[in-house]
Formats: C-alpha cells, structure tokens, sequence
C-alpha cells in the first residue's frame, strides 16, 4: 500500500504544480555572422593602386609592429585607431586571396591585417587629403599606405 500512497501523492503533486513539466525551450542558436567584405583596392593619382576600407578610407601599416601583433595603444592609438573588425575578413575587389586577416589585439578585438601585419586608420585623413599619414614618422616608426600589387 505504501508504493500506492507514494504514486498517489506524487500524481496530486504534479497536478498541484500545473500537470507534467513541458521542456523549456532550447534558446535559438545565434546566427553565425557572415564574412563581409572589408577591404578593397583603390587607386590613389599620386601612389596609384592602395588598400582601403569598405567605406574606401584608406588603411596604414606601420613599421614598428615586426609581426602581426600590434604594437600601437594608447594615445598611439587615438591618432592611429585600429582597423578593427567583427567577423572574418574578404578581400574585396583587386586585394589578393590569403592576404587578409585578422589578429585578436590585447583587448580581445580583431584587428584586419594584411600580409599578417596590423592595419590602420590615420584620423587626420580628410576626403580631399585621404592619404596625408603616408609617410609619417609619428610615434617612432614609418607609417606607410598599403599597396595593393
């Protein structure tokens, strides 16, 4: 009689709480992001063909990072911001496939790189001067534009 009372008491229990427990829905896996064109061959009337951006900003190596790990932070950075991106990167139109990458910076960010070297932006590029860092020692090394082959 007790297995009864036990079965019993266990019936009214789940009827008490709503019936049988339905599974909580799985969470929908997030989507995965997909890979976005984020570089591209431009051509520059006094360097001809460059790297840039989707937006066509145009994009810096410097020599100071010896390897794909960057070595521009800090106020470095604030003048010389990261190119950073979100999601696996794609050589657009003119920039050759395997040359672009990305490497995690020390925040955990992806940085596009190019011949595995980090990439850049000069923030005092202008539209009718798209190219002025070119050239530029600033922060004790050459900062060059990318030329695309």
């Amino acid at each position: 009689m007790r297995p009864l009372a036990m079965s019993l008491a266990t019936a009214l229990l789940v009827a008490a709480c709503g019936g049988t427990a339905a599974p909580s829905p799985s969470p929908s896996p997030s989507p995965t992001p997909k890979p976005t064109v984020v570089a591209k061959v431009a051509t520059d009337a006094t360097l001809g063909k460059i790297l840039v951006d989707q937006a066509g900003k145009t994009v810096y190596q410097w020599f100071k990072d010896i390897d794909e790990n960057s070595q521009c932070y800090d106020a470095c950075a604030a003048i010389w911001p990261p190119f950073l991106v979100e999601v696996k990167t794609v050589a657009g139109d003119g920039v050759v496939n395997g040359k672009l990458g990305t490497v995690a910076r020390k925040d955990g960010k992806l940085q596009a790189t190019y011949n595995t070297m980090p990439l850049y932006y000069f923030v005092r590029d202008t539209a009718d001067k798209p190219t002025s860092g070119h050239g530029s020692t600033g922060f004790g090394a050459l900062w060059v534009v990318v030329r695309a082959p």
